[in-house]
Order: C-alpha cells, then structure tokens, then sequence
C-alpha cells in the first residue's frame, strides 16, 4: 500500500472514530440503567468502565508511556517492556483486572473520561505517519499507528453496541467502518502476531485450507491455514479452496461472536463458493478469540 493510500485510510478511520465518541459518550449521557445487564457478567457501567480503560491503555501505546494505565494496574508495569501483556491470551483476565480495579461507575464520570482521552489521542496524531511502528498490546509485536486508531474504532464501535443493546437502544454500523475495522484492525494484528495464535489447536490440526474473502465494497484478503497455523495474504498465494463474499458488519459481528454465522449465512450476508465451498462454514471455528 503506497504511503499516500495508507495516510487517506487513516485519515478516514480517525474521523469514523471522531462519529463513534462523539456517539458512545451522548449514549453514556442520556440516563442509562449502569446496573442493565450487558455482556457476560459485565453489567452496562462495567462494559462502559472498560471501554473507558482502551482509551487508556491504546493511546498510551500509541505514545509510548503506559503510566496511567499502570496506576489503574501497577502490577503490570515493566512485564512486557514497551507493550502491555506478555501473550495475547492474558487479555481476557487483564481486562476483568481492569475493570475491578477501578470501583467508578457513574456513566456521566466516564464519559468524561472518554472524551477527554479521546481528543488528546486525536490531537497526539496530528502530523504523524500513519505507517510509523508503534507497540502493540503483547509483548515484542509491532503495528503501524494506524492500527492503532483501528483498535480503538472497534472497541468503540462493539463496546457501544454492547451498551445501546443493554439499554434498548439503536446503535447502527456503518459497513464502511466495519470494513475499517477488519481490515485495519483485525487482520493486521493477525499479521503481526504468531501465526498459531488465533487458531483453534484442536479444529486446526492437520487442517489446510486457502479461503479468499471479499468484504463487499472493500477490499479482499486471502488466509491460508497450515495444520494449526493461519497466514494472511502470503506471498506468493496459494491456490484458493473457498471463496467467502461477506457484507463487512455481518462478518465483524460473526468474528466477535455477537451473531451466529448461521443467521448471517440464511440472510444472503456471507456467501461462499470455489473448489471447496463447504469449507466456508468451517471458517468462524477454526479461529478462536482472545
């Protein structure tokens, strides 16, 4: 990707994120239930709590200084040199740690917090490449910052979908974001981390399969399974098994387990053909979630 089509993507991903806050914080604001169930065990304030700490913890990444985010979790500070966690799989407990570590549970107060750390975020990006290394959350990976900006679009754009749903209200997704979203996100870090790591080792073993998937009205990328392993868009590429059309939101949602594959696949959303087109729905099980 040639620098100027990398600075465009970027600048539109900060103002898809610029719309999200500017949703999540208003939705925080209108006299929500913090007690209404949410996701898990998390009731809505808990969900809002640990959005609130992804605008910590990414921007300071993004900068380069995760103090504050070691004064919510000092335990933390110095096991991972300039990055967060040691391995992927410690996010779920760092998250939960997190949000338990800090008892703030007013919506109003964590607004605030939000915004706040939002516009300085936007402000620290002004005049940066957006192809420029910048830590990740697991020890040793590096991302351009851009990805970084991604991050936190799909924290906010799931998290405050998780929030409208607890509270019964709407919160539509633009497909362009979502695309924003896997693409500068999700398959980025995919990229950067080992290759065994988001794959099921059970349903992974011994499995080899290429499935090019076309986010509609975006761009294509192809992940190529190798007994365990998952590589996107090798070099030189494989011969492809399935190929998987798949409107951008309905595969978001799929990925982060907040819709069945199966309601998408009845409604035309994700559609797969090729030499091996029952492949397709194996796709979502062969990867696993942090």
């Amino acid at each position: 990707m040639s620098i100027q089509v990398a600075s465009i993507r970027w600048a539109a991903a900060q103002e898809a994120l610029h719309e999200a806050v500017g949703r999540v914080t208003a939705l925080l604001r209108s006299d929500l239930d913090p007690n209404a169930p949410a996701v898990g065990v998390w009731s809505l304030a808990e969900v809002a709590m640990h959005l609130s700490q992804a605008w910590l913890v990414v921007p300071g990444l993004a900068r380069r200084d995760l103090s504050r985010a070691y004064e919510v979790l000092p335990s933390l500070e110095g096991i991972a040199g300039e990055n967060f966690i040691l391995d992927v799989w410690d996010l779920g407990g760092v998250t939960k740690l997190g949000v338990n570590s800090d008892p703030e549970r007013n919506l109003r107060v964590i607004a605030d917090r939000i915004e706040g750390r939002a516009a300085e975020f936007f402000a620290e990006q002004a005049g940066r490449s957006a192809d420029e290394p910048r830590p990740w959350l697991v020890e040793g990976v590096f991302v351009p910052r851009a990805v970084l900006t991604a991050h936190l679009l799909n924290e906010t754009l799931m998290h405050g979908q998780d929030i409208a749903r607890a509270a019964k209200r709407p919160w539509p997704i633009d497909r362009a974001h979502a695309a924003m979203v896997f693409g500068g996100f999700i398959v980025e870090v995919m990229k950067a981390l080992d290759p065994r790591a988001f794959v099921d080792p059970k349903r992974g073993k011994g499995v080899r399969a290429v499935y090019d998937i076309r986010l509609r009205g975006s761009d294509s990328f192809v992940f190529a399974f190798d007994d365990g392993e998952l590589r996107v868009d090798p070099e030189p590429r494989p011969r492809i098994d399935c190929s998987l059309s798949a409107d951008p939101l309905a595969l978001l949602m799929v990925a982060w387990g907040r819709t069945s594959q199966w309601r998408a696949i009845a409604r035309g959303q994700l559609v797969a053909w090729g030499r091996k087109p029952w492949l397709g729905p194996r796709l979502r099980l062969l990867i696993r979630n942090p």
